[in-house]
């Protein structure tokens, strides 16, 4: 992630045990174009990852449920991958509020980065280090979107390795491009140059680090994917996760009637917001999404070329979908899962303040108050108990 912030970051010194550089180095230059070199230099920051490394400009550590900024983590690490990676994303948000201090102070002070320090558990959004043990993850799942949100999902449940189990769908009927390599953490270089599918990219680095797990790509549109089953009734979804630039296409989904359907998307201001939704219990996202759809004449940036004179936020794209892949791991375990929304704004630190259930809105995009879509939700989850 601190690579993906050039030109902001020019370099980056690894200092590790010469196994662990190899196999990093092999990785990245498979996934970045970057130049390689054993030429020693004095860095102007220094991160420590799990140690509280004398002179160290910033600490960074995770562990189960838990990241920690400044301070490391009392907690055996169980395979879960969401305290590590959010950790990773929070450090590496650090080193750009650092970075961007030093090259543009006004600017900074101007869009008020604050740096922070504290131990936050990704399983109960607050400061209580909630961390249950995760044992075998089983999935009943469809992905929506493969960009930088459906990156940071496909990143994380890559982490489970042979621990997940079950049947993934990807939905996304695009392709690579090179300018989707600044976020989009799966892609290779030559599958990139190459023009491949990203579901077909996805598929492969799922299927090579997940054994057990079943992963189906369908390189077509949520519509096109849908229309597989003609009647909705017969369209049962256990989790969907959407990770979209496209409201249209969220409310389709929510139309749709899935049991459970998690969201993760970005905003302009540094921020981010996974949600869960449990249908007619409360706002879902024909409530919360209430921004009008493009024009149809708008042209999508989506895939555009990064400013030039600014890097890509690679760890804010890849956040969201990180966080929703922790809430399809809570739905395997049963419990602790979120109700609502969780919102994340990288220029502070995280605040369990920002919790929130919505109401349900009378102009709900999806029906969620219709009497018909209610109905249609008990027939197709019988077991699922609705509010009156």
């Amino acid at each position: 992630m601190v690579l993906r912030l050039d030109p902001l970051v020019g370099a980056v010194h690894v200092d590790a045990p010469s196994l662990e550089v190899g196999a990093l180095v092999a990785d990245l230059a498979r996934r970045l174009p970057l130049e390689v070199t054993d030429r020693p230099g004095t860095p102007d920051y220094t991160v420590a990852i799990g140690s509280t490394t004398s002179g160290a400009d910033l600490v960074v550590d995770g562990a189960g449920w838990l990241a920690a900024i400044g301070t490391t983590v009392d907690r055996q690490n169980d395979g879960n991958p969401i305290g590590p990676l959010s950790a990773a994303t929070f450090a590496a948000a650090e080193v750009f509020k650092a970075g961007f201090r030093l090259l543009y102070p006004t600017r900074a002070q101007d869009m008020d980065l604050q740096p922070w320090s504290g131990v936050f558990s990704l399983f109960s959004y607050q400061w209580d280090e909630a961390s249950p043990n995760l044992d075998e993850v089983g999935l009943d799942t469809t992905l929506v979107g493969l960009g930088g949100a459906g990156a940071g999902f496909v990143r994380a449940i890559t982490a489970l390795g042979d621990r997940v189990h079950g049947s993934l769908n990807l939905v996304d009927g695009d392709v690579l491009t090179i300018h989707n390599l600044n976020r989009v953490s799966y892609a290779s270089v030559v599958a990139t140059l190459s023009g491949a599918l990203k579901v077909d990219e996805a598929m492969a680095l799922l299927r090579q680090r997940c054994p057990h797990l079943t992963v189906t790509p369908y390189p077509e549109t949520f519509d096109e994917y849908k229309r597989r089953i003609q009647r909705r009734a017969d369209r049962i979804y256990d989790v969907v996760v959407t990770g979209l630039d496209n409201d249209d296409t969220r409310w389709e989904v929510q139309r749709d009637l899935p049991r459970i359907l998690i969201d993760g998307a970005t905003g302009r201001d540094m921020n981010i917001r996974v949600e869960r939704v449990e249908f007619g219990r409360y706002g879902c996202l024909g409530c919360t999404r209430r921004r009008p759809p493009p024009a149809a004449d708008e042209p999508r940036q989506c895939d555009a070329p990064p400013d030039v004179r600014a890097p890509s936020l690679s760890f804010l794209s890849s956040f969201p979908g990180i966080l929703a892949a922790g809430e399809v791991i809570k739905e395997s375990m049963g419990t602790g899962q979120l109700r609502g929304s969780f919102d994340h704004i990288f220029r502070y630190g995280p605040n369990p303040d920002l919790l929130a259930m919505p109401a349900i809105r009378d102009d709900c995009c999806a029906g969620c108050r219709s009497s018909a879509k209610l109905r249609q939700y008990r027939a197709k989850y019988p077991g699922e108990v609705l509010p009156e």
